[in-house]
This record gives structure tokens, sequence and C-alpha cells, in this order.
């Protein structure tokens, strides 16, 4: 069977970015406000439901920080779940069915895994799922854009603001890029993910900054 290319899909979505335009809307909090923690967890789960719905004024930078604050935050974001590896082995064997079987593993546990979606993409519209395929690229898009808003990548100060592995991992992918060194930097604003990048299109190389402060902090509190 003939197998996927990455850096199609990437291309592909990354025109598709250049229509997303998501806008939040602040909810006011009520007095009878409940403790800090069960806030942001309903703010989390509130957004979560937005999104399913494919809201148009969804506020994607929202969604990510009341993700990071609840206590549904994975810090790796899909790459320590189970379902994942068995998706991107699908896609290579083009059993796109499968595909989606897993990436619903995935999901279920974790929605806000940019990777999950972005194969969800791929493997539904392979499949002739039109409102899956929707689905996928309206999460791929908001999250991709929220990460292109925070910065441009070019030193630590302009750094990508990424909230777990998978983001870093699926932004890199959806990109066409291909990660030739990595390294771990620590500076005064925070944890940054040095990336020596090849764009596979130009050939180009230049280094790109992840700031990966969140997943670093919570990594810790958890081992």
């Amino acid at each position: 069977m003939k197998s996927v290319s990455w850096v199609r899909l990437g291309f592909a979505l990354g025109v598709s970015l250049l229509l997303a335009a998501c806008s939040g809307q602040q909810v006011e909090q009520s007095t009878g406000a409940p403790p800090l923690r069960e806030q942001t967890q309903s703010e989390y789960r509130m957004l979560l439901d937005e999104a399913r719905q494919l809201s148009f004024t969804l506020d994607f930078d929202r969604l990510r920080m009341a993700y990071v604050k609840s206590s549904e935050y994975n810090p790796y974001g899909g790459m320590k779940l189970d379902g994942l590896p068995e998706a991107y082995s699908s896609v290579e064997q083009a059993d796109f069915t499968d595909c989606l079987r897993n990436v619903d593993k995935v999901l279920a546990y974790n929605y806000m895994s940019l990777e999950a979606h972005m194969i969800g993409v791929l493997c539904s519209g392979q499949a002739g799922e039109l409102e899956r395929e929707d689905l996928h690229r309206y999460m791929v898009e908001g999250l991709m854009t929220s990460i292109e808003n925070s910065g441009d990548g070019k030193s630590q100060a302009s750094a990508f603001q990424t909230i777990s592995t998978s983001e870093l991992r699926g932004y890199i992918r959806l990109k066409g890029l291909q990660v030739l060194d990595q390294s771990i930097v620590y500076g005064k604003q925070g944890i940054y993910d040095k990336m020596q990048v090849r764009d596979l299109e130009s050939g180009e190389e230049y280094p790109l900054f992840f700031n990966v402060s969140q997943q670093f902090v919570r990594s810790s509190m958890e081992n």
C-alpha cells in the first residue's frame, strides 16, 4: 500500500491556516464563585464544549490556558497516551479505519492533542468522513493559529508558547520541517526547546525557539 507523506499534509493544512479567524469573548464570574481549582476546571470543560461544537467565537488562547490550569492537563499532550503510536502506524499502512479508532482513543483522554487531530484530518478525509474531517481541521487550525500568534520563534524573547510535547511535535510536522538538532536552554524568562530545523521544501536551515516552561513545571511536579 502507498504510504502517506506528512510533508504534503503539512503544506496543505498550512494554506488553510490562513483562513482561521477565531476571536474570544470573556465570561463574567458569578458572585458565588467556587474555589479557584473548580473554576479553572469548569472553565476548561465549558470551553471544550464550545470546541466540540465548532464555535466561531472560541478563544483558543483561553482554551489552552484553561487546559493548563485544569487537573486534566497532560504536559506530553499525546506522546505517552495509548493510541498515538498506533495511529501513526495505521497511517503508514493506509488503514484509515484503524487510524480513526486510535485517534478516538487518544482524544477520549486528551482532546487537546494537536498530533491526534492532525492525524484525524488525514484519516477522516481518506475515509470519506467529511464532517469528522471538519471537526479535526477546526482544532488543528485553532491550535496552530494560537501557537503562531504567541511569537515568531526566532529568539527566546519571541519564542512560540507551547503547552505540550504534542503541540511542539505537531507544529514541526505541520510546517514541513525536519529536526536536525534539539537542546534545552534555560533563560531568565523560562525554559526553551531550541530546535535546529530544515525546511523540507526550500532546504533552508534555521533555529526555532519554543517556550516549554509549562511542560517542565508540571512534569517536575509529577516526578
